[in-house]
């Protein structure tokens, strides 16, 4: 199949619930920004709920996800919204950690995964990237990132029993640490094409 029979296929298809999951770095608003865009359906990012929580309460991210250790409720705020907007959306992008799990009946579930060491090298040549600004060294990012990636896996584990790093938990996990966005964009493409065509 071709990028461009596997997007016109997508554009095509319905319902199409694409959950997108992955580690820090690996690209994953990247892809769900331009995959929204080309096939014009809504992309539910529940990175920026949190960011708008944390500028709510006056806190940065890192601070917000320390206060989630302490407070479920603040979570299960974000996951009925992830739950809720599912419900109403036939076709869309959901993108975050535990997506897959509380997007019901999605159609695909995909995990992108990222050497740590790459993840953030791309963070710190991303001008755009927010989170570039609050690191004075990449040695910080990548230890605030493996620290973050550890409260989040023990977070779910005990308010939902479940691993949010279980590659079982998806139908397709890409590996972007040695490709270019656009080779993950099409790459990623044929494969949620063909994995939905194959069903």
């Amino acid at each position: 199949m071709t990028f461009k029979d596997a997007l016109q296929y997508l554009k095509n298809i319905t319902p199409l619930r694409i959950t997108l999951s992955g580690d820090i770095g690996a690209g994953k608003s990247t892809f769900a920004k331009r995959l929204s865009e080309e096939l014009d359906i809504p992309r539910v990012y529940i990175g920026q709920l949190m960011r708008e929580e944390a500028k709510r309460r006056n806190l940065t991210v890192q601070e917000l996800h320390t206060l989630l250790e302490q407070d479920p409720e603040i979570d299960k705020q974000m996951d009925a919204i992830q739950t809720q907007k599912g419900r109403e959306i036939e076709r869309g992008v959901f993108e975050g950690r535990t997506a897959w799990h509380f997007i019901e009946n999605p159609d695909v579930n995909v995990y992108f995964s990222v050497d740590p060491h790459i993840a953030v090298d791309r963070v710190f040549k991303d001008t755009e990237n927010k989170l570039r600004d609050s690191f004075a060294t990449k040695e910080a990012l990548l230890k605030a990132d493996q620290e973050r990636a550890a409260s989040n896996q023990q977070r779910f584990k005990e308010f939902y029993a479940i691993d949010i790093r279980d590659l079982n938990n998806f139908h397709i996990v890409h590996d972007t640490s040695a490709e270019s966005v656009d080779e993950v964009y099409r790459q990623t493409v044929i494969q949620i094409a063909q994995f939905l065509q194959q069903r």
